[in-house]
């Protein structure tokens, strides 16, 4: 897993106007748009089940005003907020909870394997890990310039696993072991109890926002159930400090919505990328791209 817990470390993010910035350029626009009339009409919001685009409104009123994350997302099925006119970083979340509940249910048999293909760049990582963490699995890793490399992950039974060297495992020399399931059958299904999961979980201190965001990001690289799948991302969105990034891809070039958080002692930021039309965790911004991930019968099947 310890793959999983590459995270992309970048420069400061530009904040978005705030209110008051943009305040003036505002009123302009609605006085632009506005019928003559005695007095101003108040503003009407109106709440739809549709994506919405604010640049239109802003070129049409020859007004230029500099906005970040102005792709509105409307609510789907969980969270049912109004959506705001910007990317909201909560309203993703559960787009994306909601979406996870639309996938197949598929539940891994113990004698199957969990295979997760990862791009970072132009460079491949390839995983077959044993469901229940019995048999032996494989990780692969494809440079860009075409040589592969492949490493053993010997299984754990009765609490035993061969002694490996290189690729292969040494004849009659085994260690003690305890077995590493791909696929683990207590993660939560419910929000609530998602929340305690990842504050048990995480390997920072007590209340720390960023422990518990590499946990969610761990998480949503490993193969998790529908209802699973929902429960983190409605539990990351209660997370403080979120903010959406416009604008950012992933480490196969994929363009999304980025999701970050507050990191303390002015540390680079963790972006976790969405897809904006499916809603998919794509991979981490510029750094890792979660190419595949499903369940197959044996090591070397891909699909």
């Amino acid at each position: 897993m310890d793959d999983m817990r590459l995270l992309q470390r970048i420069g400061e993010e530009v904040p978005p106007a705030t209110p008051e910035q943009l305040a003036p350029a505002r009123a302009r626009l609605l006085a632009a748009m506005a019928p003559p009339a005695p007095a101003p009409t108040p503003a009407r919001r109106t709440t739809r089940r549709s994506w919405r685009l604010v640049f239109g409104g802003l070129v049409a009123a020859g007004v230029a005003v500099a906005v970040t994350s102005v792709v509105v997302l409307a609510p789907d099925g969980l969270g049912g907020d109004v959506p705001a006119a910007k990317a909201d970083a909560r309203q993703v979340l559960r787009n994306a909870a909601a979406a996870s509940l639309r996938t197949p249910d598929i539940v891994p048999r113990s004698d199957q394997f969990i295979y997760r293909r990862t791009q970072y760049g132009q460079a491949f990582h390839e995983v077959w890990q044993s469901v229940d963490g019995t048999r032996d699995g494989l990780v692969r890793q494809t440079a860009p310039a075409g040589g592969t490399e492949t490493t053993v992950l010997p299984g754990c039974r009765n609490g035993r696993a061969a002694l490996i060297k290189g690729d292969k495992a040494l004849p009659g020399r085994t260690e003690p072991c305890t077995p590493q399931p791909a696929y683990r059958t207590d993660v939560p299904t419910d929000a609530a109890a998602m929340r305690a999961y990842l504050a048990e979980q995480h390997s920072g201190g007590s209340g720390s926002v960023n422990a518990v965001g590499k946990e969610v990001h761990i998480l949503a690289g490993s193969y998790l159930r529908p209802q699973s799948r929902a429960a983190l991302y409605e539990a990351a969105a209660a997370m403080p400090g979120l903010r959406a990034v416009e604008n950012v891809s992933d480490g196969a070039g994929r363009p999304g919505i980025g999701i970050t958080w507050d990191v303390p002692n002015g540390g680079g930021l963790n972006v976790l990328v969405f897809d904006a039309g499916t809603h998919a965790f794509l991979g981490t911004q510029g750094t890792s791209a979660m190419v595949s991930l499903t369940v197959v019968d044996k090591v070397g099947q891909t699909g």
